[in-house]
C-alpha cells in the first residue's frame, strides 16, 4: 500500500488501538476521520486495519469488520443493519493466531430480514434480533472464544446516513456501541467524514460529537509532499531522482492536496519516462500538459456534479478573483444562499469562518476563469 506521513494520526491510533485491547472491563476508543474530498480519508482508514492486524499482531488479538457505506445502504436503518449484518462473514479480517478458529465459527454464522426487523443467529437456533444482540452474540460465541481481544468496525463515508431523518442515524449508532461496551463487548468504532458532516450533525445529535476521537485531515507540508512522493517512487521501484525545487513548486501549485500531489506525479512521471532525473526545467516544461489534465481528469468532472445555477455561481466566484466570498458578494444570481450551501455539501466550496467561502482549490478557479461559457451551459 503507498502510504506516506500522518504519523502524528498512526501514533496516537496505535498507542490507543492497544491500550483498548487491554482494558478489562472494556473501555474502547472511537475513531473519525475527518476531511474534504481527496485528503485522504479511506486511505488512513485502510492504513488503521494495516497497523491492528499486521503492526500489532504480536501485541494484540483482534478483528477487523470494513464496510463501505453507500446512498442504497444507508435508506434506513434497518437496510444498514441487514446489509452490515449480511457481509460480515465476508468482509472480517483477524490477526493470524485466532483466525482458524473465526473461520470455523463464522461459517455457521446467518443473518436475514425477518419483516423488516434484523435477525442474526447461528444455524441451529431461531428468533430475532437488534444490531446490538446481533453483535453480542457474534462477540460472546465466535470472538471472545477464539481469543479475540477487541473487534474493529471501519465504516466509510458515513455522511450518506440522512441527517434529516425522525430518528438521526448518528445517535443511534452511538447507542448501538455504547451498549456493547455496557455488555462487556469490547468493539471500537472508525469512521470517516466529510468535516462538514460534524458541522451539521451538531444541532441534532450533538452527542455524537463527543462520541469520536477527530482526526481532523490537514494539507501535506512541503517535507510530507516529499515524503509522499518518495514513498510512491518506492513503491514503483522507481530510482528516479526528482529535485528538490520541482517537489516545492508540485507542493505550492497544489497546496499540499494529497490526491492532486498523486495525481500531479503520476503525470509527470508519464510525461518524462526515461528521465533518470527531474530538474525544474523539465518540470515547468510539463506543466501546462499536466494543468491540461488535472481539467480534464478532475476539475470538469467536478464541475459536471453542479446543477446549470451552481456552475453559473462557480464562475462567478472564480472570476471575481477573491480570497473568501460570501453569498452577498454576488450579483445577479438568486438564491445564492441556498447554492452556496449545495455546493458546500458537494466539496466544491469550502467554508472558512461565518458565512465566507472559497472554491475548493485554486486551479479549479483557474480552470472556470478558462472554460468557455458554452461548456457552462451543457448539461
Amino acid at each position: 500500500m503507498c502510504f506516506a506521513d500522518r504519523k502524528d494520526e498512526l501514533q496516537y491510533f496505535k498507542e490507543t488501538a492497544r491500550n483498548s485491547a487491554r482494558l478489562d472491563p472494556p473501555a474502547p476508543l472511537n475513531y473519525a476521520i475527518l476531511g474534504t474530498w481527496g485528503q485522504g480519508k479511506t486511505s488512513l482508514l485502510y492504513k488503521f486495519r494495516q497497523i491492528v492486524l499486521e503492526e500489532l499482531k504480536d501485541d494484540i488479538r483482534c478483528v477487523c469488520i470494513y464496510f463501505p457505506l453507500s446512498p442504497q445502504v444507508c435508506q434506513s436503518w434497518d437496510i444498514f443493519c441487514d446489509s452490515f449484518l449480511r457481509t460480515v462473514k465476508s468482509t472480517m479480517n483477524s490477526t493470524r493466531k485466532i483466525w482458524p478458529k473465526i473461520k470455523v465459527e463464522i461459517e455457521h454464522w446467518e443473518v436475514g430480514m425477518d419483516l423488516g426487523v434484523v435477525s442474526a443467529k447461528r444455524k441451529v437456533n431461531s428468533g430475532t434480533t437488534s444490531l446490538v444482540d446481533a453483535l453480542q452474540s457474534l462477540w460472546e460465541k465466535i470472538l471472545k472464544p477464539s481469543g479475540t481481544q477487541i473487534a474493529f468496525v471501519l465504516l466509510d463515508d458515513l455522511h450518506y446516513f440522512p441527517i434529516k431523518a425522525e430518528e438521526s442515524a448518528y445517535l443511534t449508532l452511538r447507542t448501538t456501541f455504547q451498549e456493547l461496551v455496557n455488555r462487556k463487548c469490547n468493539y471500537s468504532l472508525v469512521v470517516t467524514a466529510p468535516s462538514l458532516l460534524f458541522s451539521e450533525i451538531a444541532e441534532t445529535a450533538e452527542p455524537v460529537l463527543r462520541f469520536f476521537k477527530r482526526f481532523d485531515l490537514k494539507p501535506f507540508t512541503f517535507d510530507e509532499t516529499k515524503e509522499a512522493i518518495n514513498v510512491r517512487l518506492k513503491v514503483a521501484g522507481s530510482k528516479l531522482i526528482v529535485d528538490d525545487k520541482v517537489i516545492e513548486q508540485i507542493s505550492r501549485k497544489t497546496e499540499g492536496h494529497p490526491y492532486l500531489i498523486m495525481f500531479a506525479m503520476f503525470e509527470l512521471l508519464t510525461l518524462t519516462r526515461g528521465f533518470s532525473k527531474i530538474g525544474i526545467d523539465i518540470f515547468e516544461k510539463n506543466w501546462p500538459r499536466i494543468e491540461e489534465s488535472f481539467g480534464r481528469s478532475i476539475f470538469a468532472q467536478k464541475f459536471q456534479t453542479a446543477s446549470d445555477k451552481e456552475r453559473e455561481l462557480m464562475i462567478k466566484i472564480a472570476e471575481s478573483r477573491k480570497d473568501l466570498v460570501s453569498p452577498s458578494d454576488i450579483r445577479g444570481v438568486r438564491g445564492a444562499t441556498e447554492l452556496f450551501s449545495r455546493l458546500e455539501k458537494k466539496e466544491l466550496l469550502i467554508r472558512h469562518g461565518r458565512g465566507r467561502y472559497r472554491l475548493f482549490h485554486p486551479m479549479f478557479a483557474e480552470f472556470l476563469r478558462k472554460i468557455d461559457m458554452s461548456y457552462n451551459n451543457q448539461s
